[in-house]
Formats: structure tokens, sequence, C-alpha cells
């Protein structure tokens, strides 16, 4: 069992100073077993950084199918919803300092000095990776708890392909929120994500390139910092010369392979390649063929 004082003094080691702004990534299980769980993990963070430091974790909610079913549009997205993102997220989500930024879906929640200059104007009209770009302006750090394949990107990577304009073509999805006039309305995602399964390949260009300024271990995981300014300057220099770049390495993987602009695969292909031969496979269609001769 880590306590307070042990994730206190392997913060430091690592790097971490007071008065860091950090965006912080964390999987509690690769941490193993933490004095107080994700509890006791903020609190030796707020402790690491200061009372000038400041702490930014992302806080996103789920979305759903547009049109919502009944059930989905009766929910109505606040700063109290609760996070998928993981026990940390939730843990900031319920501290009595914290703030949540205003954007329907993509939440970002913050303690610390800088909070409300982050997150308060990150709005249902900001880009949705905008806290993170606002980070680097700042010279923020990125503080990833847990291995690279668990805890996937660096915080800036998103930034980049939002700012280099990429598209994506995805099915709708939304949820409703309650707007400054306190009106709820339906708000669809509009951004570009996606599959962040490829970002570790930047890795080897963020250790050419001097993004890494701390590595180590804290609790039973592997633990990094990277200088957020310095990983998207190479994210914005390394897609604007290969979109394709991030691209995983999953052949069945959609994300990749279609919904982009530049994805090399059609949505045809892969309903060729990946869905039809499974239906195929449970008979479906024989059904199909039956029912075409039951037609009068």
């Amino acid at each position: 069992m880590v306590d307070a004082a042990v994730l206190r003094g392997q913060l430091a080691a690592l790097g971490v100073r007071p008065g860091d702004l950090l965006v912080v990534k964390a999987s509690l299980s690769a941490l193993g077993p933490v004095e107080g769980g994700a509890k006791g993990l903020l609190r030796a963070l707020l402790d690491a950084v200061g009372p000038d430091g400041t702490l930014v974790t992302l806080a996103f909610v789920d979305c759903y199918p547009v049109p919502l079913s009944r059930e989905h549009a009766r929910l109505v997205t606040d700063e109290r919803t609760p996070s998928y993102a993981g026990a940390l997220a939730n843990v900031m989500v319920g501290h009595p300092a914290m703030r949540r930024s205003r954007h329907p879906i993509q939440k970002f929640c913050a303690i610390g000095r800088l909070a409300a200059e982050l997150v308060d104007n990150h709005t249902p009209a900001s880009p949705a990776y905008d806290v993170l770009r606002r980070v680097a302006e700042l010279g923020g750090r990125h503080l990833k708890l847990g291995p690279d394949e668990r805890v996937p990107g660096f915080g800036t990577t998103h930034v980049a392909q939002n700012l280099l304009g990429f598209r994506q073509r995805l099915p709708r999805r939304g949820v409703m929120f309650r707007d400054e006039t306190g009106a709820v309305r339906l708000f669809e995602a509009n951004w570009a994500g996606g599959c962040s399964r490829g970002f570790n390949s930047f890795i080897p260009l963020y250790e050419r390139g001097g993004a890494f300024v701390g590595r180590g271990r804290v609790g039973d995981a592997e633990a990094s910092i990277t200088g957020m300014n310095r990983t998207l300057a190479i994210d914005l220099e390394v897609l604007a010369r290969d979109p394709r770049f991030f691209f995983c390495n999953d052949p069945s993987c959609y994300s990749c392979r279609v919904s982009w602009d530049f994805s090399p695969r059609t949505p045809r292909w892969y309903a060729a390649r990946y869905v039809l031969p499974p239906l195929r496979a449970l008979g479906l269609g024989r059904l199909r063929r039956a029912l075409r001769g039951n037609r009068g």
C-alpha cells in the first residue's frame, strides 16, 4: 500500500514541481494499492503542485445516437455529471474547489490557481480540445501515470488534428444540456477525434525532439512528464506532412481505415470485408434469400 508521503516523493523525483500546470491521466489499476484510492492520489497531486499549481484532467461524458431515445433525451449534462474517464476524473468532479468546463460533452475539470482561466470559457461554442491547447500555450506539462498501452497519448494529438482542420465522417451523436438562458437543448458532437491506439507512434519523435522531461515510476506504474508545447509542435509538423501518421495497426479499425477524409477505404469496402462475412456465417444470407422467395 502506497501512502501519500511516498507518492509525493515519487512525484517529486519524477519532476513534478510546486507551481506546475499539469494535465493528468492516470490508471489507478496500474498504480497498484494506494492509500485512500483516487482521493489519496488527488491529495498527493495537489500537495505536489502546491497552492500555486493547477491540475487539469479529462472529465468527458457519454453521448448518444441522434435522434436521442426517450431515455437519453431525459438526461441533461451539467457540471456534476459523472465522467467515463476514470476514478481520478470523478474524484476531481466531486472536489469542492473544482471548476468544470461548460462544454456539454468534452468537459475538462481543473483545480488550482489557473482553473477558472482554463475552463470557464470552454463552452458549447469552443473547440472540443481547446483547454489542452491553452495549457500548451501556457507551458503546461502532461503527467501520465500508467503504461503507454493502457494510457495512450500525451494530450496534444487531438488538438493538432483539429487545428489542422482534419474532418471525420461520424454517426450523429449528442446530449441534452442546459444553455446560458436555462433552456434545455440538444448538442451534437462536431469535432474530429476517433481512435487513439496509434498515438504511441509519436513516442520516438517526442524522445528525439526533447519533449520528455521526466520518466520513472509512481506506485507500481510507469510514469512520464512531457512538455505539451513541444509535443503539440511535433504533432503539428508530423501530421501536416502525413495526416495518416496516427493511424493504428488494426486493419479492422473503422475509425482509422474509413472515417477520415484521408482514410484509405470506403464504408462499402469495410462492410464487404468485415460486416457481411460474419452475417453470412450466421446464416442471415439464407434467411434473406428465403424472405425474397416468399414475396408475392
